[in-house]
């Protein structure tokens, strides 16, 4: 038999940090082509400043060599529809133009994005535990993907959406010996986007909004360890 023991994580990185590497992957994004290694800097700096309850390490070992041409086949389906309608004048149809490309291109940005994921879970490396297995699948992220373009025009549905989407990706992500939870709720969520917005609109306090944004998605995660009965108490 197996008991589960719950591991807590915690989020210690800085606020101005938070500001830089949001800056880097934003302007490396928009770049096109070097979206990864902004990627990869961010998450190797959120891989570093993780803490885990019971002194678990967790080191990024993915290189933006490797993956650079799906990041940057997803930075231009972001900007994709802004590019198609340029020339169009500014107003409802030039926006609703937009709107109506983007959602046609989400099957090709699903499939973009899922290797994309798959990729930087199977590289967070766990001391101990070794490295990630995503076992997700195209048909069933690509309908998370529908729902939650869907769920947008609810106003309130879409952070329940993001919270079961992402209990999906924790559930089809385990190690050896080890699996992940997510703990965050859709009222949760939406309470601190709330929060969130202020702060943005505020401008003076975003790096601690950047902060408290990475604070409330790491601590709402989990790692579950799985380990023989009695072990837990040896």
């Amino acid at each position: 038999m197996e008991e589960n023991r719950t591991v807590a994580l915690t989020f210690t990185g800085g606020a101005l940090a938070s500001l830089g590497y949001a800056l880097l992957c934003m302007v490396l994004s928009v770049v096109v082509i070097p979206a990864a290694w902004g990627a990869v800097a961010a998450l190797g700096w959120w891989c570093a400043a993780v803490r885990f309850s019971d002194g678990t390490r967790a080191d990024f070992t993915g290189r933006a060599g490797k993956i650079w041409p799906l990041f940057a086949a997803a930075a231009f389906l972001a900007l994709l529809p802004s590019l198609a309608t340029s020339g169009m004048p500014h107003g409802t149809k030039a926006s609703a133009a937009q709107c109506v490309l983007a959602v046609a291109l989400l099957p090709l940005d699903a499939a973009v994005k899922l290797p994309i994921y798959r990729w930087t879970i199977e590289n967070i490396r766990l001391t101990p535990g070794g490295s990630a297995r995503f076992s997700g699948r195209y048909a069933p992220f690509l309908g998370w993907v529908l729902l939650f373009t869907v769920s947008i025009v609810t106003v309130i549905g879409w952070a329940f959406v993001a919270t079961a989407m992402v209990r999906w990706v924790c559930r089809n992500t385990e190690g050896d010996g080890w699996g992940v939870g997510f703990t965050g709720s859709g009222w949760s969520l939406l309470g601190h986007t709330a929060l969130w917005l202020v702060g943005f609109l505020l401008i003076v306090p975003i790096p601690w909004v950047l902060r408290s944004m990475a604070r409330w998605w790491t601590r709402s995660l989990v790692v579950i360890r799985h380990e023989p009965a009695g072990a837990i108490f040896s």
